[in-house]
Formats: C-alpha cells, sequence, structure tokens
C-alpha cells in the first residue's frame, strides 16, 4: 500500500523539504550524551549474515558473529553500526567502546558520524582485532549539535576477510581511562538473550529471525509481540525502542526479514496474501516454542503490517490482542479511490479535480482485475495520465504516479478486507495513527478504525500528534525524506509508552526482579 500511496505525496513532501532541512537546523539538541552501555540487539548488520552466540568471556553475554562477504568489493559493502542513543552537544568529545575479535587477525577502520546522504564521519580510527576478545574503541568531537540517534558507530566489514563477532558497545563522555571503561561494562545488565531462530513457511520458504526473551523481568513462558514489518524489502531491525521496552517488562519479541529479504530464502515479493502466510507460519512456529507462552501472542503490525495483522487476528481468534501502527483500514478498490482522494487534497488539490483522477485510477484498476484487451488498458492509462495533468501534477509526475498504481501488486488490492478484518475481532485491539503521515492520513483512517472497531469494547483508536507514518519525534512535514534524520523506525517515546503499557495491561505480567545469574 505504501508505494501507491507514496506516488500522491511526493509533490508536496519534496516542496516542503527545505523547509524541514532550515526548522531542523534551527532546534539543535542541546543535551549532551549520558555514560550508556548497551547489547548486541542494538546492532543494524547490512550486506552479510550474521548469528547470535552466547560467550562468558563478554559483558552481558551476548555477541553477533558477522560472516565475511565473499565477494568483497569495498570495505562498506558490508558491515554493522549502532546508533548513538543521545543528543551530542557541539564541541563535546565522545568515545564509543565495544567488544570484539575476529578469526584471524584483522585491521579495521571504525568510526563516529552520520546518516544518509554524506555519512560525515567526526571520529576515526584503525583498530586490529586479533582472535581474542577485546575493547575497541574510536574517539571524537562534535563539530556541531546532533539530535539524539542522527549519529553511529560504523564498523565496515566489507573486506575484514574473516568473521568478526561484536558484542556490547559503551558510549562515555569525554576521554574515558581504562577503569572508566571497566566500570561502564561492569555494571552492563542486558534486558534480553537475543536466539536465533527459522520459521518454515510455504514450500521453499525458510524465514530467519531473532526471538529476544526477557533477561531480567518476568519468567518463561513468556507473552510474545510478532513484530510485522511495512511495505518493502524489509528485514529485522526495525523495532529496536519497542523490543527494549517489552523485554524490560517481561514480553518476548520477535522480528524477521521477510521472504527473499536479510537471510530469509524464497522469492521477495510485495504479495499481501503470501505474507500473511508467513506471519500465521510465525505464530505457529512460536506456539511451538517452549519458552512462549501460545495462549499470550500479539501481533504488532507497522504499515502494511497494520493490515497483515488483523488478518491473520481475523483467521486465528486465539491471537491475544493485535496492535496497529499506520495500518490502513478499508475494503477493495474502493478503498483505494479514497485513499488517493486523501492523497490528493493532501498535496493541496481541490475535490473537483481529484475526483477525476481517482476515478480513472480506479477505472484502470478495475480493468485490469477484469483482465481487459490489451487496447483498453492503453486507453485506460492513457486517462490516468491526462487527469493527474489536468490536476495539476506535471508530466513526470503524472506517469510516475502511473507507474506505480499499475503493478500486481496494487491490481491484488480489490482483495484488500482490512476493515472487515477489524470488525471481526473481539479481542483487545489498539489502533494507533500518526497525526502528520503523509502515506496513512489519520483524519480519515482513524475515523474508518473507529467505525470497524465499535462493536469491540476492547478496541482502542488513538491519533499521535507531531508524529509521521514512521512515528519518529520531529517531524515537520512528514515527508520520507525526514526519516533518516529523525532516529529508529517507531522510535516516538510516546508511541513506545503507549503500546507497552497497553500491553503490560492486555498479556504482561509485573515485572519481576533482575536475576543475579546470567541467562544461558
Amino acid at each position: 500500500m505504501i508505494s501507491l500511496k507514496a506516488a500522491f505525496s511526493k509533490a508536496r513532501t519534496r516542496a516542503m523539504a527545505v523547509a524541514a532541512m532550515v526548522l531542523l537546523a534551527a532546534c539543535p539538541a542541546r543535551a549532551q550524551i549520558q555514560d550508556r552501555t548497551l547489547g548486541t540487539s542494538e546492532w543494524a548488520i547490512w550486506g552479510a549474515s550474521y548469528r547470535h552466540q552466547r560467550e562468558s568471556a563478554v559483558p552481558g553475554y551476548g555477541v553477533l558473529v558477522v560472516q565475511p562477504d565473499p565477494h568483497p568489493t569495498a570495505a562498506w559493502s558490508s558491515g554493522a553500526t549502532m546508533p548513538i542513543p543521545d543528543a551530542i552537544a557541539a564541541g563535546e568529545q565522545v568515545t564509543a567502546v565495544f567488544w570484539a575479535r575476529a578469526t584471524r587477525p584483522v585491521r579495521l577502520t571504525v568510526g563516529l558520524q552520520g546518516g544518509a546522504p554524506g555519512y560525515v564521519r567526526f571520529g576515526t580510527a584503525e583498530r586490529r582485532l586479533t582472535t581474542r576478545w577485546q575493547p575497541v574503541s574510536v574517539q571524537g568531537t562534535a563539530p556541531a549539535a546532533f539530535a539524539a540517534k542522527s549519529q553511529n558507530l560504523s564498523v565496515p566489514l566489507g573486506k575484514a576477510g574473516a568473521a568478526v563477532a561484536l558484542g556490547p558497545v559503551a558510549f562515555l563522555r569525554g576521554m574515558p581511562g581504562k577503569a572508566d571503561i571497566a566500570r561502564a561494562f561492569a555494571a552492563f545488565r542486558p534486558s534480553e538473550v537475543a536466539t536465533d531462530v527459522r520459521i518454515a513457511s510455504e514450500p521453499g520458504v525458510t524465514l530467519a529471525g531473532t526471538l529476544h526473551l526477557p533477561a531480567g523481568a518476568g519468567h518463561a513462558p513468556y507473552p510474545l509481540a510478532i513484530l510485522l514489518q511495512g511495505h518493502g524489502p524489509n528485514g529485522r531491525g526495525g523495532y529496536t525502542e519497542i523490543i527494549r521496552r517489552l523485554t524490560a517488562h517481561g514480553i518476548a519479541a520477535l522480528e524477521y526479514d521477510k521472504r527473499g529479504i536479510g537471510q530469509s530464502t524464497g522469492i521477495y515479493k510485495e504479495d499481501v496474501e503470501r505474507l500473511t502466510a508467513d506471519a500465521k507460519a510465525a505464530v505457529a512456529t512460536m506456539r511451538r516454542t517452549p519458552a512462549i507462552d501460545g495462549r499470550r501472542i500479539v501481533l504488532i503490525g507497522h504499515s502494511q503490517g497494520g493490515v497483515i495483522a488483523p488478518a491473520v487476528a481475523a483467521a486465528d481468534p486465539t491471537i491475544a490482542a493485535v496492535v496497529t501502527l499506520a495500518g490502513s483500514v478499508g475494503d477493495g478498490l474502493p478503498y483505494l479511490r479514497q485513499a488517493m482522494l486523501s492523497q490528493m487534497r493532501a498535496a493541496g488539490r481541490p475535490q473537483t479535480v481529484a475526483e477525476p483522477a481517482a476515478d480513472a485510477a480506479l477505472a484502470l484498476l478495475q480493468a485490469r482485475a477484469d483482465r481487459k484487451d490489451a487496447a483498453t488498458i492503453a486507453q485506460r492509462r492513457a486517462e490516468v495520465i491526462a487527469r493527474f495533468e489536468a490536476a495539476g501534477f506535471p508530466r513526470p509526475l503524472a506517469e510516475g504516479a502511473l507507474a506505480r498504481i499499475d503493478t500486481e501488486e496494487v491490481w491484488r488490492a480489490d482483495k484488500l478486507r482490512s476493515a472487515s478484518d477489524l470488525k471481526t475481532l473481539q479481542m483487545p485491539v489498539l489502533a494507533v495513527f500518526a497525526e502528520k503521515d503523509p502515506l496513512v492520513v489519520a483524519s480519515v483512517e482513524a475515523a474508518d478504525a473507529r467505525k470497524a472497531l465499535a462493536a469491540n469494547p476492547r478496541g482502542s483508536v488513538v491519533v499521535l500528534d507531531g508524529l509521521s507514518h514512521w512515528f519518529q519525534e520531529g517531524a515537520v512535514t512528514g515527508g520520507e525524506e525526514e526519516v533518516a534524520r529523525l532516529g529508529p523506525n517507531a522510535g516516538s517515546p510516546r508511541l513506545v509508552a503507549l503500546v507497552g503499557d497497553w500491553l503490560d495491561r492486555v498479556i504482561g505480567e509485573k515485572p519481576q526482579a533482575a536475576a543475579t545469574a546470567p541467562p544461558r
């Protein structure tokens, strides 16, 4: 759904991008970085396979083993990154210390840097890894004030040529000594134990996932939240803040790579029916897992995942609860027409020109669904471009909108039944929308969600002010161009608290005292 709706928001978001950048630059973060130690679940791995492992020689006992790129092209072809959790003041010195070793001695260039598009570094160091565990450090001085999680510790591994194991990371102020570093890691108590899981879905499809089990709260078997990603080739790593909140309160979490993505097998395709089958397979696998209480499984879906979660729960009433984050609410092609109108109105197009354009797009999709002949399809395509141009979209944008509308994925939208699925649910449901969302317009979708959940006394709809589709604080335009500057997906503390507190009431247990012995 997102790729379709994005076609109608790009004109507005591009036009407002410059204003957004100016406003963000005018409001720099002022708080200083705090000493903090983070576990391996905070590492994001790209371009390489990896596995979780337990190591008694490492603080917290959890490590990630990253396999080398078999066909290295550049240092940046694969690697690991971890966001610096706090804001950094201009001129402040920051030190990152992480535990690491390699299967043979290697030299790496590690850095402290920003994200896309510049990846500008403010600290760099060459370090030699050996076969023995050791703390590795890199320091830098911030040239300007940086917002929390806008900068990262980056470890390029594309030319390592050996498997590299990574442990926890301590972010410290200034230039700490050995005693300061030792104290930081001595006090580290991870809130979770991460383990690798494999989920058998359809023949030829095995999903690679990570199961996050609480380490210091609750007791097995744990309640579980299964996290469902939105549209796009998404893998694990999109719900870091929510997972941390859940495990700290005794709730386990499962995330997995979409089929054909990351370490999952199969062919990547945005087919909602197939992705729903994968989510059902994840539920079935977790119910066979001894550490999980199969009676207390909740589904959390973002965007497209917010359509899949109700579909799974509608077919399985034993699901304990459902949380949708910016999940579209509607049935079939008429819903798509309404979504197009909402997007065009948000882009400033009057109803008198938006309706003919949406009608033309709907006629094309209906012709595709009815398997009309090539001549009819060509005529419908031409009408779409003409109507979008009449609505004030330049020819390139009109053609771009058509390219996103006239796809096999969108043709299948006549099977969309998210409103009907929500209506059938009797378990607790929390539907969350974002006021600045340019893709799933809260003013329309929240009202539809309330109608769908009207007969469910345990259904709740919440709209969070000032957040975009990706639920990040600091959104100005709400456009996709802001995402890289605003921290992790679903990272808003307000969202995390809302979802966490709600799940505590619905499926959680009162957190117990932290365990004295490390989990094995």
